[in-house]
């Protein structure tokens, strides 16, 4: 990528609205991708807020704008507000609350309606949130992959809380916009993604982007030897 090409990417700003019933944890979802752990302890959004921070999983990174919706926008005038110039439109459910999936059939109507006379048509996908409850699923897999074929529809699953999947996510959705191709992203640590510090940046390419954790087939000789110093078993030929 040439110098010029840089700068552009540099100066452009990806919107992602993010939207869906209340409790679906939309809020946690965008600060997760954001750094932080995924918890809130305050109520639903009113309105929307807006948060910005950057695509490390690309390079160069881009600059990203994550607008989070309230849950009760939906019957208000401002939605059309909240959903202007976004480049993607994430549609978040609950996998353990079978309405919130179901309501995400009006969400998309509104939205399809709002940019129905505008040239640029956003990206949609949809997310099924808290993953980690997986054995409290209400939403059938099958349902949610209908909805997502139907309507052209991106789908993710994952985690606020844990943080599964939600950095292959949100970078899988800005490079679908920037036609970019998804080669680096950090990776969580116990589950929570780590801080950016000053000058990270510019420093060493960070973790390669995966969904699942690998584990390296090649160990130094000092790693071997603690091993051996923690085992007690003994193997003798015969």
């Amino acid at each position: 990528m040439s110098d010029t090409e840089d700068e552009e990417v540099q100066s452009r700003i990806v919107k992602i609205t993010v939207v869906g019933e209340p409790s679906t944890g939309k809020t946690c979802l965008c600060t997760r991708y954001l750094g932080g752990n995924g918890i809130i302890s305050s109520g639903n959004t009113q309105g929307a807020e807006v948060m910005a921070g950057q695509c490390l999983g690309l390079r160069p990174p881009v600059t990203v704008h994550l607008c989070d919706v309230g849950g009760s926008a939906l019957a208000t005038t401002m939605l059309k507000n909240y959903l202007y110039c976004s480049d993607v439109v994430l549609f978040v459910y609950d996998l353990t609350n079978l309405q919130s999936f179901e309501k995400l059939g009006l969400w998309l109507r509104r939205a399809i309606e709002i940019f129905e006379s505008e040239d640029k048509k956003p990206i949609m996908a949809i997310f099924g949130n808290k993953s980690d409850l997986e054995h409290q699923r209400a939403v059938r897999l099958s349902c949610v992959q209908k909805f997502a074929s139907e309507h052209l529809l991106e789908n993710f699953k994952g985690s606020a809380r844990t943080g599964e999947t939600v950095n292959n996510a949100f970078t899988k959705l800005v490079a679908r916009v920037m036609g970019m191709k998804v080669r680096r992203c950090f990776a969580s640590v116990n589950g929570f993604s780590p801080a950016i510090k000053n000058g990270e940046l510019n420093g060493p390419d960070p973790l390669p982007l995966q969904s699942e954790p690998t584990h390296s087939l090649i160990m130094n000789r000092k790693a071997l030897r603690r091993i051996h110093r923690a085992s007690s078993s003994v193997c003798c030929l015969q």
